[in-house]
């Protein structure tokens, strides 16, 4: 489609980006005042300059808030988004988001403006002072190990091509962020002509025929078989595939360190979160996109026990150091290598009645599981200050089924009964804190009708950057209810100085240093501040009513909600 003469390249940039993402997660600088220009064009135009549609824009007043409502957005809908930030300053900020989403493999577009050429010429030369401290040798050096593709747009007549390069890069497996580096004067440019027809991505990598018989062969073979996965659930289908191949073939699932959820809280082959006691005498694991299916140091398989790994990129080469044992390596989308091992499988077993036998013993082992994790919410519940497993309990009384539940180290897993594919999502094994309270808002910008839940820790919460976050669910329209496990410290330092020196100097410490967070803020007035309902709650059977008031201020009210509770270590 031709784009008229008068158009500015931004205007063209916009354009082309109305053709991939729904949005523009921004934090503005000097360097944005063509894109401005265009975004005010083609708002009072009523489309972009080629007819078609402009993506929405949301300013959003932290790099790192607006990575993670990209990152939540996609993880719910699929899509994946844009965000623009300023500069090398601007990129800085959102680098802790965007390690996140690189090992996540969350696709996004990162555009960041770039601090003009010239010092005198053409429309967007320098004309502020930061203008020459903020240019650097490599900016794009910022971000180069955590993107997949990273490019300056130095000609107007590439622009196209460059946006179309990007999303498709971005889309194909193994997905990922990738880099946009925009100079204001090219930005500022007068350009018209034909734009280039839209380039399409890859397609999802299907499995090898003799690795998916060669995989078949050993879970067929196996009496004690395991599957790990970490993100599975990414994937609706793979959900779906993995959840028919564990039932019909009686092989126990378990979520370690789970990014979705993989199979049904309730799944009579859910077997939990920890490998540990299955690993223990299996003779075949299949790890199934999970980067680390067991820690080495404490726990694995026993010698004689194969091993296959399944998922795009499934030895994760972009891990410096990844030794775990791999007997078979298969390189697909697990949505198409899961339906057809299912397949392979069933054509090879012999005993059903050996698969009926185990099935039935696994489904006992599930159902005492979880009737071990209720008793534990329950013996807890009196607690105080708050215990982890009875906050858990209930928010997941309140989440019911069709809640989108995001947990930033703010509860346990095991107290939710979750059923369906996105309805559960943790950290990024990166572990960049702070990517909570964003990504609940780009998740609740996907699906605007489903109460949205964050339980984050104490810290993550203020990683979170809370008053950009609060502030941009208020001018958005974004009700979200954020629970706060307020433990008043890093536990999760805590625990790992206790797991390396369990009889040493800090743990003989009233307070272990460096991970003490006392006097906590009182995080209820901060959401406050906003509009929003908050509450503390330190009286353990005063939770169930507080979480109650906290969602009527989301559904009846349209306001976001907070709950500071006051709980204890793990």
């Amino acid at each position: 489609m031709s784009v008229p003469g008068g158009e500015t390249v931004a205007g063209r940039l916009l354009a082309r980006l109305g053709r991939h993402v729904d949005y523009i997660f921004a934090n503005t600088g000097t360097d944005f005042p063509p894109i401005i220009e265009a975004l005010a064009r083609g708002e009072a135009n009523g489309s972009a300059p080629d007819g078609g549609k402009l993506p929405t824009a949301i300013a959003v007043p932290h790099e790192n808030v607006a990575v993670s409502m990209a990152y939540g957005h996609t993880m719910v809908s699929g899509r994946p988004q844009a965000v623009m930030v300023h500069v090398n300053v601007g990129t800085a900020n959102a680098v802790c988001g965007l390690i996140n989403a690189s090992r996540g493999r969350v696709p996004m577009l990162l555009a960041a403006g770039r601090t003009p050429y010239h010092e005198t010429g053409p429309p967007g030369a320098r004309n502020r002072p930061i203008q020459w401290a903020q240019e650097m040798f490599d900016q794009a050096g910022l971000v180069r190990e955590t993107v997949k593709w990273d490019y300056e747009l130095s000609r107007s007549d590439l622009v196209e091509a460059a946006v179309d390069r990007a999303m498709a890069v971005a889309l194909s497996e193994p997905m990922g962020p990738v880099y946009l580096t925009l100079p204001r004067e090219v930005l500022a440019e007068e350009s018209a002509g034909e734009a280039p027809p839209v380039s399409a991505p890859s397609a999802p990598p299907g499995p090898d025929p003799d690795a998916v018989e060669r995989a078949a062969g050993i879970l067929a073979g196996a009496e004690r078989p395991v599957i790990v996965t970490g993100d599975a659930g990414r994937s609706a289908a793979a959900f779906e595939t993995l959840s028919r191949l564990a039932d019909r073939h009686a092989i126990p699932v378990v979520s370690y360190f789970a990014r979705s959820l993989c199979i049904a809280s309730d799944h009579p082959m859910n077997l939990g979160y920890d490998p540990g006691p299955l690993l223990a005498d299996a003779d075949a694991v299949l790890a199934v996109d999970c980067d680390v299916p067991w820690i080495p140091s404490l726990q694995g398989p026993p010698a004689g026990c194969q091993v296959i790994h399944l998922g795009v990129d499934p030895l994760f080469s972009r891990y410096p150091v990844r030794s775990f044992p791999c007997d078979l390596a298969i390189d697909a989308s697990p949505a198409l290598a899961l339906r057809a091992l299912d397949a392979a499988v069933a054509q090879r077993t012999r005993d059903a009645d050996a698969v009926a036998a185990r099935h039935a013993a696994l489904a006992a082992r599930s159902a005492e599981l979880r009737a071990g994790w209720r008793r534990a919410a329950e013996e807890s519940k009196g607690d105080r200050p708050i215990g982890v497993p009875w906050l858990s309990h209930c928010i997941g009384r309140i989440a019911g089924d069709d809640a989108i539940v995001l947990n930033e180290l703010g509860l346990s897993p095991t107290q939710l009964t979750l059923r369906r594919p996105s309805s559960y999502f943790g950290l990024s094994p990166a572990g960049g804190l702070g990517w909570g309270l964003g990504a609940a808002l780009g998740a609740k910008l996907a699906a605007p009708d489903r109460l949205v839940i964050a339980a984050v820790g104490d810290g993550a919460y203020m990683f979170g950057n809370p008053t950009p976050a609060h502030y941009v669910s208020r001018a958005h329209d974004l009700p979200v209810l954020y629970v706060v496990s307020n433990n008043a410290g890093w536990g999760a330092v805590r625990a790992a100085t206790k797991a390396m020196y369990p009889d040493g100097a800090a743990m003989r410490r009233n307070a272990v240093p460096l991970t003490a967070l006392d006097p906590m803020p009182d995080f209820e007035t901060v959401v406050a501040a906003s509009g929003g309902y908050g509450e503390r709650v330190e009286d353990p059977a005063a939770l169930p009513d507080a979480l109650d008031r906290a969602v009527r201020a989301v559904r009846e009210e349209g306001r976001q909600a907070l709950l500071n509770v006051i709980t204890r270590d793990r």
